[in-house]
């Protein structure tokens, strides 16, 4: 019997919009990739132990055997191990035909093992640790950023293409209009390979929505997030209700340049 095949997260928009981003360049990063690493969380719907990791791409499981398909220009696919990669499959021929959780489709896990089938071990694992969260429901946190405060985060790095780093940071505000600017940004950002998405929910899949910047109204791929409550239309009721004040969010970084890399990055929070 084959394998279940992967499950696709959709992003849904179901706020109003009160930020305003930039988008970086060279974004291609998109939830819902075909394979991916097992997560490290147990979040339902972004962790591990089932179908989905933190990365938010798909994670395959099969039985053994030779379970033969029809690739896409009519080829017999022949995957042994239900991951979807084999001898004449859509998806590319497997290094290791006998284990789902080895295919060039995966990412190397820092394990003595080859998983991605590039003919190298581990590699990215060489990038000093940053002590950053990867999982979701157990971000780094920034701490409370209060009118004319900052904080810095450390200087990161995220050696694995397709990985992500989790923070959590608050402005709180006992009042609409909230008072200060609260903002995220790059303090540093090498090469420019890093983004960031700014979610209101830990494991959120949705970006934040904004007026300007990010991708499709939300704020996803950016380099800079300002939250500005000056629209009139955002801060009395009944509108107040639909835009809510950033009193925490939820931050994750990604690299935007494929392969490993010990590229670094480091954000700032400010109000």
């Amino acid at each position: 019997m084959r394998a279940w095949s992967p499950i696709y997260l959709s992003f849904a928009l179901t706020l109003a919009a009160c930020a305003v981003g930039e988008n970086s360049a060279g974004d291609n990063f998109t939830f819902g990739g075909p394979d991916g690493d097992q997560g490290t969380n147990g979040d339902p719907t972004m962790g591990d132990g089932g179908t989905v990791d933190d990365t938010g791409q798909g994670m395959t499981s099969g039985q053994s055997g030779n379970d033969s398909n029809s690739s896409a220009d009519g080829v017999a696919c022949i995957d042994g191990d239900g991951d979807e990669y084999g001898e004449g499959c859509a998806a590319g021929p497997d290094c290791d035909d006998t284990n789902p959780n080895i295919n060039p489709g995966m990412g190397e896990a820092c394990d003595g093992v080859d998983e991605n089938c590039d003919d190298m071990i581990d590699n990215g694992c060489d990038c000093p640790e940053d002590g950053v969260s990867g999982a979701c429901n157990s971000p780094t946190d920034l701490g409370t950023i209060e009118v004319g405060g900052s904080m810095m985060g450390v200087v990161g790095t995220i050696p694995q293409e397709g990985s992500l780093d989790w923070y959590t940071v608050s402005f709180p505000a006992p009042a609409r209009p909230g008072d200060g600017s609260p903002t995220i940004s790059f303090a540093i950002n090498t090469g420019d390979s890093f983004a960031f998405d700014v979610v209101a929910n830990e494991c959120d899949a949705a970006g934040m929505p904004c007026t300007e910047g990010g991708t499709g109204g939300a704020a996803v791929g950016l380099t800079s997030w300002v939250f500005a409550d000056t629209d009139p239309g955002c801060c009395t009721p009944p509108m107040d209700s639909m835009v809510p004040w950033p009193n925490q969010i939820y931050v994750r970084v990604y690299r935007t340049t494929m392969g490993a890399s010990c590229d670094t990055y480091q954000l700032q929070a400010s109000r």
